[in-house]
Formats: C-alpha cells, sequence, structure tokens
C-alpha cells in the first residue's frame, strides 16, 4: 500500500475522530487523535510526493471545519443532549391536582410575598411568587400566569 493511500485513509480517520469528540466526552481525547492523525495525513502524503502533500494540507484544512460542522448537526440528535420539553403542568408530587385551574383566581396571602411565598385559594395552599413587587400577608391577590408549577401573582 502506498503512502498516497494511507494518507487519505489518515485523513478519513481525522474526520470521524473530530465527529466522535462532539458525540461523546472524552475531554480532548479524540481531539487529539484527530490532530495526530491530519498530521500524520500530511506526513505521508509528503512521502508520496510534494504536489500530493500539498493537496493534503488543503483538504484537511477545509474537511476540519466541515467536519466540526457536521459534528454540530449531528450532536443535537446525540442521546446526551436533552431536548425533550415538559409541555403539561409538573408538580413535586404524581398525583397533585393541575394549578392550571387558578388562573384569574383570587386569593389571600398567607405569607409575605417577597416576591415568593404561600397564598391560598379556595382552601388550597399553594407556593406563589409576584412579579418582584412586595406584597403584605393577608392582600387579597389575583393569579395573573400559570406556567408548569410556577404560580405568577399580583395584588388586586
Amino acid at each position: 500500500m502506498t503512502q498516497e493511500f494511507w494518507a487519505i485513509i489518515f485523513t478519513v480517520l481525522m474526520a470521524v475522530a473530530i465527529i466522535l469528540e462532539m458525540l461523546t466526552p472524552t475531554m480532548g481525547g479524540f481531539t487529539l487523535a484527530a490532530g495526530m492523525l491530519g498530521c500524520g495525513s500530511v506526513y505521508m502524503a509528503f512521502h508520496g510526493s510534494a504536489s500530493f502533500g500539498y493537496l493534503m494540507i488543503g483538504v484537511n484544512l477545509a474537511l476540519f471545519p466541515l467536519t466540526l460542522w457536521l459534528g454540530v448537526r449531528l450532536m443535537k440528535q446525540s442521546p446526551l443532549i436533552h431536548t425533550s420539553e415538559l409541555t403539561g403542568s409538573t408538580q413535586n408530587a404524581p398525583d397533585a391536582p393541575s394549578l392550571a385551574p387558578l388562573l384569574g383566581k383570587q386569593g389571600q396571602a398567607l405569607t409575605p410575598l417577597r416576591p415568593g411565598g404561600t397564598a391560598i385559594f379556595d382552601g388550597r395552599k399553594v407556593d406563589v411568587v409576584t412579579e418582584g413587587k412586595f406584597v403584605e400577608t393577608d392582600t387579597t391577590i389575583k393569579v395573573i400566569l400559570v406556567e408548569g408549577n410556577k404560580v405568577v401573582v399580583e395584588a388586586v
């Protein structure tokens, strides 16, 4: 097998190592291997001929950013990246009732809201937050936003 063959094989392995670095947490192990394979590719190419060596330098310089781009695209599909998002309301307990029906209801602050605290709505205690304003205890409040288990209120 010729030096040109090994130069091409090392270049392909360099691209594979770059993609593997993006998809696995090796902390630079595959990056180091990719750098060594790229240098080996150029070294083997120059042993074949000078013109092929310069060609492999150009190929490696063009292939490296292209492979990084491809690796980032594949990384979005990696099982290491969490892309799922909770769509419904989440509670601390799986059997807890939904907080969505509280939207628009009025209640009373059980604790001072600075900005977070506890309020009561129809006999149900709920952890709430304000939009940054202080609300004193026993103040009538209204729910203006419910996002998952976050209930935002304002003084009435």
